[in-house]
């Protein structure tokens, strides 16, 4: 299992009391393949994407990555973790608008050493990205720019992809054609998808769904 998470429980303290986010919450993710969470909002839904991606602490039970247990790292051993093994979408595209598209692409994986060129040039052509390469952001459409996030997330390989409402910028049509295209990427590279979606539509085309409420899986 790529993720694993065991009776995860998360806390955040209030004016009198803490309050309760996740109330032990379990899954588990295989390389390869996606699963949808889905919730209203103040559900957990963001705080448990998080956790998985070791961007915060949880207050008890285990997350592990790969293998690797979160609650034993600090938090040097935990960015090394992310820029090895992780990546993030975002509802916001995060683009580096002094970056054209290409560089935007390649900038994480250079960074930490495991640029693929062949890897690279397919990820451009199959999200279609090959003719605006040398374009910058604010020159593309809202769907171009997220399939540039995504290229840019998956052009590290990584064994997760977590992704937090990826296509809440687009429309249906757009959404959808960008979903199939991550979906396809993600088998294809054998990354674990763990997504967060307030949209039926989108989290049935994911292999597995999970619903969150009041903390807890329903």
């Amino acid at each position: 299992m790529v993720l694993k998470i065991r009776n995860v429980t998360k806390s955040y303290p209030g004016q009198t009391a803490e309050t309760a986010v996740l109330r032990g919450v379990s899954l588990d993710l295989a390389a390869g393949r996606s699963l949808a969470l889905t919730g209203e909002s103040g559900s957990g839904k963001s705080t448990l994407l998080h956790l998985a991606g070791a961007l915060d602490h949880f207050d008890s039970g285990e997350i592990e990555i790969d293998g690797t247990r979160l609650s034993g790292l600090g938090d040097g051993q935990r960015a090394a973790l992310r820029r090895r093994d992780v990546s993030l979408v975002f509802q916001q595209f995060n683009l580096i608008p002094s970056l054209s598209v290409g560089s935007n692409i390649a900038l994480h994986a250079r960074l930490g050493g495991k640029w693929d060129t062949g890897w690279g040039t397919r990820l451009v052509d199959h999200l279609g990205l090959s003719t605006v390469q040398e374009r910058y952001p604010e020159q593309l459409s809202g769907g171009q720019q997220q399939r540039v996030a995504i290229a840019r997330a998956l052009a590290v390989r990584p064994k997760l992809l977590l992704a937090d409402e990826p296509t809440g910028n687009l429309d249906e049509t757009a959404s959808a054609a960008v979903m199939e295209l991550m979906l396809q990427l993600v088998r294809e590279s054998g990354t674990a998808l763990f997504l967060v979606t307030h949209s039926a539509a989108i989290a049935q085309m994911l292999d597995h769904r999970l619903h969150l409420q009041h903390g807890t899986t329903a």
